[in-house]
């Protein structure tokens, strides 16, 4: 069997030297091979003489990275050093070389605390998993790994991802579900069909306390449910599992998780139930990834047998 590509690019930046140590913890435990490249961006250096102080500059960077990974035991298959538009060339390396994932900083060269632009379009562009990379890696790996999902086919894969990570790794798993029982709708308006029995036409009727909270429980239980359905999985691999459930807007919550429970990992899926269009990440997966303390792996459905030995 072929062995998994990786691909990490770097820049220099702290959150690239972190993604360099990602990648080869990675690497070394799924006996992966690992790329490294530094991009020259050609929109801001121009001048040939600058371009090519830029492009031995980038050679230092990989020579760093290379020393670094292979500290961790990883198989560095090349370094490379590219020059032209970050986004492209990072995603047309990545096909090139038929890669896995994709490593790198969250934020580069900018230190902000939201994601860079380089690694949203790259979020958004590449065909393969994608990991933006907050912070470094505790000594012994990752010890607590977020699984958020909400049954979708994308969650699924995510969870499958985030389970082999755990076990390879000896980390605990929270599966989350987050259910939002503000939608839940406490009054009607009585309608031509209502009127009658002191009901008029327009009439606003709140629904009973004990209505609200059977469905509000229910809402609950089903979200229970869901969440569960990772935890028994996560059990069957011999994997420590439990469940958290919340109530309230996803992503908030999801981040709320990360904090109180001390997660250095999250797994989540690129898009959701509630995704219209592929084009497009999903909103929860998004707003988890803008703003996440930690790393995050977003994974795509179409390429989960490519990472990992699912059925491991």
């Amino acid at each position: 069997m072929a062995r998994f590509q990786y691909l990490v690019s770097v820049d220099g930046s702290v959150q690239s030297d972190a993604a360099v140590v990602h990648a080869a913890r990675f690497t070394e435990i799924y006996g992966a091979e690992l790329t490294i490249i530094h991009v020259v961006d050609s929109s801001v250096y121009k001048d040939p003489d600058v371009v090519e102080r830029m492009e031995t500059t980038g050679e230092m960077y990989l020579e760093r990275a290379r020393k670094t990974a292979e500290e961790y035991s990883a198989t560095v298959k090349s370094t490379k050093v590219l020059v032209g538009y970050p986004f492209d060339e990072i995603v047309n390396e990545a096909a090139e070389i038929d890669a896995s994932v994709i490593f790198m900083g969250a934020t580069g060269i900018s230190h902000s605390g939201h994601i860079g632009a380089v690694a949203s379009r790259v979020l958004r562009g590449a065909e393969c998993h994608v990991m933006l990379v907050r912070g470094g890696i505790p000594e012994s790996g990752y010890e607590n790994i977020l699984i958020p999902t909400d049954g979708s086919k994308d969650a699924e894969y995510a969870a499958q991802s985030g389970l082999s990570i755990a076990k390879r790794f000896h980390a605990k798993v929270a599966a989350c579900n987050i259910v939002d029982t503000s939608r839940i709708v406490e009054a009607r308006v009585v309608t031509a069909a209502g009127v009658g029995a002191g009901r008029h036409y327009g009439d606003i009727i709140k629904l009973p306390e004990s209505a609200i909270k059977k469905m509000r429980q229910r809402m609950l239980d089903e979200s229970a449910k869901i969440a569960d359905r990772v935890k028994e999985i996560a059990e069957s691999k011999g994997v420590d599992a439990r469940v958290v459930v919340r109530d309230g807007k996803p992503a908030p919550e999801i981040l709320k998780i990360v904090r109180d429970e001390g997660i250095d990992l999250v797994v989540i899926g690129y898009t959701g139930k509630k995704t219209i269009s592929k084009l497009l990440i999903g909103s929860i997966s998004e707003k988890v990834v803008a703003t996440a303390p930690c790393s995050v792996i977003i994974v795509r459905g179409s390429r989960m047998e490519r990472v990992i030995p699912v059925h491991e």
